[in-house]
């Protein structure tokens, strides 16, 4: 299973990076228009994925935290991109040195709200993973909603293919 989860962390890393050249080629006034979809905006959406992925990768390494690490983030769009791009590589790294058994291994952890919850690893990634390919699709459609049409597949078999 270890190397499953390291095939879905680097397909998450290619389909990340792939999502982040879109929407930085499509540019900041696009990134900001106002869309229908699960957040307002691409951007909102870009952050969102990144926060999901650094929230889940410090529960995986024994933290908790209290806020989104978005939240206070006055960068510009492409430091987003860079920094939600970083996160998915250090998911990458983790998947990597799971040891043999370690990813059936439950953890406990707090959401932000404080409650607590226990998974273990591989659900955690797998949801993550699963997370990520979600609101990709979402911003896939978000930027030809945009008019930017300049986007191709980030399904996994293209991932394999290459």
């Amino acid at each position: 299973m270890a190397s499953h989860l390291i095939s879905l962390s680097q397909y998450n890393l290619w389909a990340n990076i792939k999502m982040g050249q879109f929407i930085n080629e499509a540019g900041e006034r696009t990134a900001d228009e106002t869309l229908i979809s699960s957040f307002p905006s691409i951007r909102k959406t870009l952050y969102h994925l990144w926060d999901a992925q650094e929230i889940w990768l410090k529960r995986l390494k024994g933290e908790s935290t209290k806020s989104w690490p978005s939240q206070n983030f006055t960068g510009s769009l492409k430091e987003a991109i860079d920094l939600m791009l970083e996160s998915a590589a250090e998911f990458v790294r983790f998947t990597e040195n799971i040891l043999e058994l370690e990813h059936i291994a439950p953890i406990k952890y707090h959401a932000i709200d404080g409650t607590s919850y226990q998974n273990t690893v591989e659900e955690i990634i797998m949801h993550v993973m699963n997370h990520g390919t979600y609101h990709r699709g979402q911003l896939i459609t978000m930027l030809r909603n945009a008019g930017f049409q300049n986007v191709s597949s980030t399904d996994m078999i293209r991932f394999f293919r290459e």
